[in-house]
């Protein structure tokens, strides 16, 4: 049996007093005694809770980045000033050019803030894929997501910069982490940018067969429309997941919505939660 535990070191909310929450996330997964973190929030944050919670960021054995967002790789400094070398896998478009385009025209950019060279230089090791790829036993990166569905179109505020010229940001780069158990298949999402019924088709042709234990992360919901909130759980009731764990971008009309549809299975995810999957 596979043990899993993961820490929620940043979140939006907190449940904790005296451990503060930011707009992001961080999880530190534990797998059979191997410790991993997924995405680092915005700020420094992350190593100042993991410090309240005991946690020794130095014994990570990588990074994974979700996207090249600013809420997700803000950390990334401040980490590596903690763990010296050490590996970190994403996919090469993080580094865009990254912006959210408010209705005045006005951009505000929400890129990664801090250069590939100046992470490097702090002993960041990029390992850069466009495809799935297996990083340790039974913990899998999804590599591309394809956009299967009609309804899942992304946010069309939130652009990248090429040629002078401001576009809808495809995310290509977005993905999700896998991991794999006897009990079966629990998937980890920063923002979901690709959809969430999307990056489950691609699960699913990843791996044709084994029960959906958890689905844990932002969903990127908060800024859909009602019809599209239920197309998404309508088409997440094919997948039967065991538990949804869901906070940062799912937004509060989506909680709602995936709280009155799948009761007790779902929850909200929120800084100083522990999560054990045995």
């Amino acid at each position: 049996m596979t043990e899993i535990r993961i820490t929620v070191l940043v979140e939006d909310r907190s449940e904790r007093p005296g451990l503060p929450a930011e707009h992001g996330i961080a999880l530190l997964l534990e797998v059979d005694g191997e410790k991993w973190l997924f995405d680092t929030g915005q700020s420094g944050l992350v190593v100042d809770n993991a410090h309240k919670l005991a946690i020794d960021l130095g014994a990570i054995k990588g990074i994974i980045l979700s996207h090249g967002h600013y809420d997700h790789t803000g950390g990334l400094k401040k980490i590596l000033q903690e763990t010296a070398e050490v590996d970190i896998y994403a996919h090469p478009g993080i580094f865009r050019e990254r912006y959210r385009l408010a209705g005045n025209g006005k951009t505000t950019p929400i890129g990664l803030p801090v250069s590939r060279n100046a992470l490097e230089e702090l002993g960041g090791r990029f390992n850069l894929t466009t495809t799935g790829r297996e990083i340790s036993p039974g913990i899998y990166l999804s590599g591309e997501i394809p956009r299967r569905t009609s309804f899942e179109r992304g946010d069309p505020f939130l652009v990248i910069k090429e040629k002078g010229r401001y576009l809808p940001d495809p995310f290509i780069d977005d993905l999700f982490l896998m991991i794999e158990t006897d009990e079966g298949l629990i998937m980890i999402n920063g923002c979901c940018h690709a959809g969430l019924i999307n990056s489950l088709k691609h699960l699913r042709s990843l791996r044709p067969r084994g029960e959906i234990r958890a689905i844990i992360g932002g969903l990127h919901l908060h800024s859909a429309s009602d019809q599209v909130i239920r197309q998404t759980i309508d088409a997440l009731h094919e997948f039967s997941p065991e538990a949804i764990i869901a906070g940062h971008c799912t937004g509060e009309r989506a909680e709602a919505a995936f709280s009155r549809a799948f009761g007790s299975l779902f929850r909200k995810m929120k800084t100083g939660a522990v999560i054990n999957l045995p």
